[in-house]
């Protein structure tokens, strides 16, 4: 093997997230996997036969786990005008204005990131108001979660919804305003992001991948298609996924089992919407939200749909997951997974959850007893909770204590794996850990290992290749991250603040900030790379 092949890494603090040898001194990759790991000097006996790298006091991690990210619709936001930053009507108003002509796919100009908390009117604005300024073209809104749309008029004729669809806002006149809600949302995503080409997504696709890259991640989990997205979205990434520089756990976000199986995929699920999301008053509760009379949410599905659906997916042995934020939704899919547990019980399908925001802890003791993976969102709270956040506005003062109870349920046994929700939050594991460690009920914060494995481990075991990735021990994938600071020394409100000095997949220099390589800067094949699917 050549020299250039093996490459050595030492003078650092290695967290391997193992139990037999919890930190290293050096690691030794060969052939794109983990060739030996130890402590001590034992390294110089490999240093003749390998291009050797200083960590200089740096520490390496495995490589990040993003658990849940919607990968095109991140993509297609890339190319879409934000309006997070906006915090009245006016604001969105002089947003688009100004951005109309530089983000418009042909004849939609397509906005996304609005958030109604932040607006000090308080609600989504209206098509009258949307028409003041475009009115040539269709005009389409995103919530930050995707749960909400607004349409311009010529959007909202465009669209032609069944008059009595459940989630068409209308005023006091009876007349629609143009916001979405439920039904009309999923109804009006699915037919607006048909507009979307291939050029549209791929001009977006690069960018976020780099930016993840960036970040030091090396494995994503991508939900496509559904019924907030659209399935050629989904048969997009499908296509590309042996372009992509990192690893792409693809789940089809669809209830169609016999689709899956005919493409030879293992995952199926993800954002399927048993409920919908606290900001738009949709996730199912047992008791009203804090803000809006006698409203509990919305149960988009009966349970004989899911348990039929969960029961299919487990006969095939495939990893399944639902979307269940509020415990009435949460109870309904434990029970559908209980059941598909006594029909199939020696199937080998992995069982999540993915959000888990508001569980009992009958809800709890039931996901430990059934071995569900939840998959959850810890910089939901860094945005959204504490006291004054969206959490409280919507729920309460007791209830936003009890959401994303990460401690609860960590010491009860539960595996939580971590992700982003991108483009809901930003792909950015250290932000997620950040977050996770300074939750803002102080007793539900995690020690920073405990989170460091939510991305790693965790995240592993979430798609069943903890055999292969999320520790660093002989064997494994050479996936690997190395940070500026070691994020279980830092003050914890910094450890969102620690910066990626490399990004390594399998042995391969995906992205560094000039880390040393015998002297020389060490640096990737393209330089800081830049992905293109095309060609």
């Amino acid at each position: 093997m050549m020299k250039n092949d093996r490459l050595l890494f030492f003078n650092g603090e290695i967290l391997t997230l193992t139990e037999t040898m919890p930190q290293a001194d050096w690691l030794l990759v060969a052939d794109g996997r983990i060739a030996a790991v130890g402590r001590g000097s034992e390294w110089e006996r490999y240093q003749a036969d390998a291009a050797s790298v200083d960590l200089a006091g740096r520490t390496m991690i495995p490589g990040l786990v993003d658990s849940h990210v919607h990968l095109m619709e991140t993509a297609l936001n890339e190319v879409g005008i934000n309006l997070g930053a906006c915090c009245s009507t006016d604001e969105v108003i002089a947003c688009i204005r100004k951005n109309q002509g530089r983000h418009a796919w042909g004849k939609l100009i397509h906005c996304v990131g609005l958030e109604e908390v932040k607006l000090k009117e308080k609600r989504m604005p209206t098509r009258f108001e949307l028409d003041t300024v475009i009115t040539d073209r269709m005009l389409w809104i995103s919530s930050v979660e995707y749960h909400v749309s607004v349409v311009n008029t010529l959007g909202l004729r465009w669209l032609d919804l069944p008059f009595n669809l459940e989630g068409i806002q209308r005023n006091e006149a009876g007349i629609p305003t143009g916001v979405l809600t439920g039904r009309a949302n999923f109804f009006a995503r699915k037919k607006l992001l048909g507009l979307t080409t291939d050029q549209t997504r791929e001009k977006g696709v690069g960018q976020v991948l780099n930016r993840a890259i960036e970040k030091g991640v090396t494995t994503i989990n991508a939900m496509e298609g559904g019924f907030l997205f659209h399935d050629q979205d989904a048969l997009y990434v499908l296509r590309s996924l042996e372009k992509m520089p990192i690893d792409v756990a693809f789940f089809y976000q669809t209830t169609d089992v016999a689709k899956v199986v005919a493409l030879g995929l293992d995952k199926i699920g993800g954002c399927i919407f048993v409920d919908g999301s606290f900001g738009a008053h949709t996730a199912a509760l047992d008791y009203p939200y804090s803000d809006r009379g006698e409203s509990m949410g919305t149960l988009f599905f009966h349970f004989e749909e899911i348990r039929d659906f969960v029961s299919e997916s487990m006969k095939h042995n495939l990893t399944v997951t639902l979307h269940a934020i509020g415990t009435r939704a949460i109870r309904l899919v434990l029970e559908a997974y209980r059941e598909g547990r006594r029909l199939h019980p020696h199937s080998t399908s992995i069982l999540r959850i993915e959000h888990f925001e508001l569980p009992n802890q009958d809800l709890i003791e039931q996901a430990v007893l059934l071995k569900v993976i939840l998959s959850m969102q810890p910089a939901y709270e860094y945005f959204w909770g504490g006291s004054g956040g969206m959490y409280e506005e919507r729920l309460g003062e007791q209830r936003r204590c009890r959401t994303n109870p990460l401690k609860t349920l960590w010491k009860q046994g539960c595996i939580i794996a971590g992700g982003s929700d991108s483009d809901v939050t930003p792909i950015d594991p250290l932000l997620g850990i950040h977050a996770a460690v300074n939750h803002p009920t102080e007793s539900e914060r995690l020690a920073p290992l405990e989170a460091l494995a939510m991305f790693t481990l965790n995240g592993a075991k979430a798609i069943g290749q903890q055999g292969e990735k999320g520790t660093l021990e002989v064997g494994h994938l050479a996936d690997l991250c190395i940070l500026e600071e070691n994020p279980l020394r830092v003050h914890p409100e910094k450890i969102k603040d620690i910066q990626v000095t490399a990004t390594i997949k399998k042995g391969k220099i995906l992205f560094d900030r000039g880390i040393q390589l015998n002297s020389e800067p060490l640096k990737s094949p393209q330089g800081n790379l830049k992905v293109k699917l095309g060609g």
